[in-house]
């Protein structure tokens, strides 16, 4: 059984809108090792084919700035994804005049999105990484937030360095 060892856990207010992520991974593996990755794994695609696509090339971007290289097949990782999209509802106290709508009903869409990788030859995992947050909707804006989500998340990649003892 793999031991995974959490590196981060920002947990702000939801009613900030504030993007909650977690990266973990195996401490015991020599990250050194990889320096080749292909799609692999399980994947759960977004509902939008275009963010899709922005997620794919997020990750492949991300991993490629890490100095890791992409194979066709046979990386020495596999990287899969789950993408989701949800409505939150939340409520305004009723004695408050700050309420959005004449109800105090607020509907905001949140996406998550998990980054798995997993050692070809084993089959283990060995890194992953979730961010989940409320979506902003514009020409541009789900763009950035993928890539700033997949960026931020790839950012703490374990170091190429030898396994704990």
């Amino acid at each position: 059984m793999t031991i995974l060892m959490p590196l981060f856990l920002a947990a702000a207010p939801l009613l900030a809108a504030a993007p909650l992520s977690s990266v973990e991974y195996d401490a015991h593996v020599d990250f050194s090792r990889y320096v080749t990755w292909s799609w692999g794994g399980e994947v759960t695609a977004a509902t939008s084919p275009l963010a899709d696509k922005r997620i794919r090339e997020a990750i492949e971007n991300g991993l490629s700035a890490h100095g890791l290289s992409r194979a066709e097949s046979g990386g020495a990782l596999l990287v899969g994804y789950h993408a989701s999209k949800t409505t939150d509802i939340a409520l305004a106290p009723i004695d408050t005049a700050a309420a959005a709508t004449p109800t105090g009903i607020r509907y905001a869409e949140k996406g998550s999105l998990v980054v798995v990788m997993q050692d070809a030859a084993s089959g283990e995992v060995v890194w992953r990484g979730y961010v989940t947050g409320v979506l902003r909707y514009s020409p541009t804006a789900i763009a950035a937030q993928i890539k700033a989500a997949v960026d931020a998340l790839l950012e703490r990649l374990p170091p190429a360095s030898r396994p704990a003892p």
